[in-house]
């Protein structure tokens, strides 16, 4: 019983591990970068900022854990080809953001709860760069087409994964967290890793989390 729990528990505990070493690539990239670029256009200005889609945004985090997780119980070769994918979007996003770091200008949020959770995501990059492309979306984008082939995985979770990346997306912008050009360059992206997640090996990673020697 203690065996089957443990395997039953490596994938998640895999990608505990993938998302911190992201996290710490993420924010660590920025001691390095120089003065950001303004990707602020006027097509921003017409994208209203709605504090409240903040909620919606931060989804992204049980989203990016959960569902290679079911994934792997569902289709264990788009659960590798997904996770091949992310793994390479994470370097070839934080080249990006080494070679051209971006920015721009967030607006003031209100004095409500609403708006104080969007200061407190403000906040979490102290720089407030590594902007474009956005890897908010090129994640999401990646979600949408493993769920897009997986099926396997049973209706309801394909279908809520699919719905939380795209309103993911939007809300990338809403909430002024990332503007136009950051979710649009994040689609070359993620179609660029997913071509290269079909040609990464993950044949290793699968012995691990079966228990086997690879």
């Amino acid at each position: 019983m203690i065996a089957d729990l443990t395997a039953n528990l490596r994938p998640a505990i895999a990608q505990a591990i993938f998302l911190a070493i992201q996290c710490v690539v993420y924010f660590g990239v920025e001691k390095f970068e120089g003065p950001p670029h303004d990707i602020y256009r006027k097509i921003d200005e017409k994208i209203p900022f709605q504090p409240a889609w903040v909620f919606i945004y931060i989804l992204w985090f049980p989203l990016i854990f959960l569902f290679p997780v079911a994934a792997y119980f569902a289709n264990q070769a788009v659960y590798a080809r997904y996770l091949a994918s992310a793994a390479a979007n994470i370097v070839i996003s934080t080249v990006i953001y080494l070679l051209y770091p971006t920015s721009f200008e967030r607006p003031v949020p209100p004095d409500t709860f609403t708006g104080r959770t969007m200061k407190l995501v403000y906040s979490g990059s102290y720089k407030g760069v590594n902007c474009m492309p956005s890897m908010h979306c090129s994640m999401c984008y990646l979600v949408i087409l493993a769920a897009l082939i997986c099926p396997e995985m049973a209706f309801f979770p394909r279908f809520l994964s699919i719905l939380t990346g795209v309103l993911i997306v939007i809300s990338t912008m809403t909430t002024k967290q990332h503007a136009f050009l950051d979710m649009a360059t994040a689609i070359p992206v993620a179609a660029v890793c997913w071509i290269l997640g079909a040609r990464i090996p993950m044949g290793w990673l699968l012995n691990w989390l079966a228990g086997s020697k690879p």
